[in-house]
């Protein structure tokens, strides 16, 4: 309870005891009290008289234009001015400006202003450490124009060993830039010209598991180096995944999946059926619930599933606990494998054959790389056959779809080949592709492992105590957010605190470039990568105005009236009217206008 409201319980107290006083009166004067017209005066006064001396003791807050603060950042120009009216603060990325106060963060400069409503941005932008104390103000920034070079990069987080993966990115102010990219041995594994936009892809493949190293070149038409980039990748194959491969013969489809997946690093536990009772592989899996719990992804032939009967239940059981199930046919889309999908909500929309898969069309240029020694290891360099001579890998005619089916790979003319859906905790994935094994016959083992990567991927059981960190790179003496935290977190032995605002949020600035390690208490970790601070400058200056535009939008749809201030009004009016409204209740009250007459005896 605070003091406007005890005052006002008070000033209501005292009106109801001057009411309680005056009708009594008027009762006890009978024939000689006042007159209805001069009652209903001396009872509103009353109310009056208090509301005034409430208003005098607490007037009403009144808007009021606030100040304008002119914040120089990195960029800026040494002769900026601060404009009409405004105070000029300089942050630490800025340059030496004349005439401007040096503050050590924009926290600062708002509480040494605090009237401050309205912020005028001058350089390249605001730092992570400053657009939280922004927050709610009114901003006029205007971003200077792109630097050149490379402003935007996009690539995993973390993949798989043997897994092949795409890096991408956009250049600004450089027309048909020519962009590489080098493995961690030096060697180029795919080169592109930029498009129209400065948009560019690039792929690669990961090896061993760990962390590993990849770069990215930028260079102009004539083939001058403009910049040169670091992707770092985190390669998980610490904990194999467990995979449980079910055929129902033995054949090249199931030879070619477990050698890809064991250099993938999974666990690979294979059993086939030869017919008559007899088993092929590895030592016989029992379906249950039981052995299954064993295994984070089951991959079966439409003859495997069938076979199971009752199995099934325990499998969909397995699968609804958090296991990843993916199915393949081993022929054309028949009745029986229709049901089976539909069974677990896939549609088969199409026809009963078989149909070619559109392979992509620039294989011949890879190939013309690879012989000139930049090519991906993963093709033989004496490998010279003509896209004639390519392996006719087929699909069954129908196109997997459902309800809540996410499409998952594609050949080169779009038509969906694969596609899972949730089961519970866990994922389903059909496949309808048929001998892709003849692809890493052919040197085009990258886009085999492209496509059962992503399947696998997308429907494998997650691992265990991951550590989400952070997204985006993160450059030294930057502030970055770990997220995903729990008591006890540590970066590299030093222990975090978490904002108690979030719960599991912390901020942490990094000192020196490289990778560092984020470990929970709960033993789990995460490797992240730092950039030295003058790494990627003109990446760095696009998220700062990608930043400073999502900051504008946000102020931009709050009330023009945040941009002003309330403060207490000036309370000698009220006060003046309470001392009048007192003297006038304090005469009428022994007036006798207004009584009645006493009777002459």
């Amino acid at each position: 309870m605070n003091a406007q409201l005890i005052t006002a319980l008070l000033l209501g107290a005292a009106v109801l005891v001057g009411w309680a006083r005056l009708l009594l009166w008027q009762r006890a004067a009978g024939d000689l009290g006042a007159r209805p017209w001069r009652l209903a005066a001396l009872l509103l006064l009353q109310p009056v008289v208090a509301l005034l001396l409430y208003f005098g003791l607490f007037p009403p807050t009144l808007p009021v234009a606030g100040g304008t603060l002119t914040v120089a950042t990195q960029g800026s120009s040494r002769f900026a001015s601060a404009g009409k009216g405004a105070h000029l603060v300089a942050l630490p990325e800025a340059p030496d400006v004349a005439g401007a106060q040096a503050m050590p963060d924009l926290a600062t400069a708002l509480r040494r202003y605090p009237d401050t409503r309205r912020l005028i941005i001058l350089g390249q932008g605001l730092v992570a450490r400053d657009r939280d104390a922004a927050r709610g103000l009114a901003i006029d920034y205007t971003p200077p124009a792109a630097a050149a070079g490379l402003i935007a990069l996009a690539r995993p987080d973390r993949i798989a060993p043997g897994a092949t993966f795409a890096v991408g990115g956009q250049v600004a102010g450089l027309s048909k830039a020519q962009v590489e990219l080098l493995d961690p041995a030096g060697r180029v594994t795919d080169a592109a010209a930029v498009d129209a936009d400065g948009r560019f892809s690039l792929t690669g493949t990961a090896r061993a598991a760990g962390t590993a190293e990849f770069t990215l070149r930028l260079r102009r038409a004539d083939g001058g180096l403009v910049e040169q980039a670091l992707v770092p990748l985190r390669i998980e194959g610490d904990a194999a995944p467990r995979l449980l491969i079910l055929a129902g013969a033995p054949g090249p489809e199931v030879k070619y999946l477990r050698r890809w997946a064991t250099d993938a690093g999974y666990a690979v536990t294979v059993n086939m059926s030869a017919g008559g009772g007899i088993a092929l592989g590895d030592a016989p899996v029992a379906i249950n619930a039981t052995s299954l719990r064993r295994y984070d992804l089951l991959v079966a032939d439409d003859r495997a599933w069938a076979g199971l009967g009752g199995g099934r239940g325990a499998v969909l059981e397995a699968v609804r606990g958090g296991m990843g199930l993916l199915l393949r046919g081993s022929g054309p889309a028949d009745g029986a494998l229709r049901g089976q999908w539909r069974a677990l909500g896939f549609d088969l929309s199409g026809g009963n054959g078989v149909a070619p898969i559109a392979l992509p069309a620039p294989l011949a240029a890879d190939r013309a790389r690879t012989r000139a020694g930049i090519g991906s290891a993963d093709i033989p360099a004496d490998l010279n056959i003509g896209d004639d001579l390519l392996p006719e890998a087929t699909r069954m005619d129908g196109v997997p779809a459902g309800r809540d089916a996410v499409p998952l790979a594609q050949d080169a003319a779009g038509t969906p080949l694969a596609a899972w859906r949730a089961l519970g905790a866990g994922r389903v994935a059909v496949w309808t592709g048929l001998d892709s094994f003849g692809l890493v016959l052919s040197g085009r083992g990258d886009l085999y492992g492209d496509w059962w990567g992503r399947m696998m991927t997308a429907v494998v059981r997650p691992a265990p105590g991951s550590v989400p960190a952070f997204t985006g790179p993160a450059w030294v003496g930057e502030r970055i957010s770990l997220c995903g935290l729990k008591p006890g977190a540590r970066v590299d032995g030093a222990r975090l605190a978490t904002d108690p605002a979030t719960g599991d949020c912390a901020a942490w600035w990094p000192d020196r470039a490289g990778w560092h390690q984020l470990r929970r208490a709960d033993g789990a970790f995460a490797a992240f990568y730092i950039h030295p601070a003058n790494a990627l400058p003109a990446l760095r200056i696009a998220q700062m105005h990608q930043a400073m535009a999502l900051l504008q939008g946000a102020d931009d749809k709050s009330d023009p009236a945040t941009a002003a201030r309330a403060v207490p009004g000036p309370s000698w009016p009220w006060l003046l009217g309470w001392l009048i409204a007192s003297a006038l209740l304090w005469w009428f009250e022994r007036s006798r206008i207004g009584r009645a007459a006493a009777p002459k005896s």
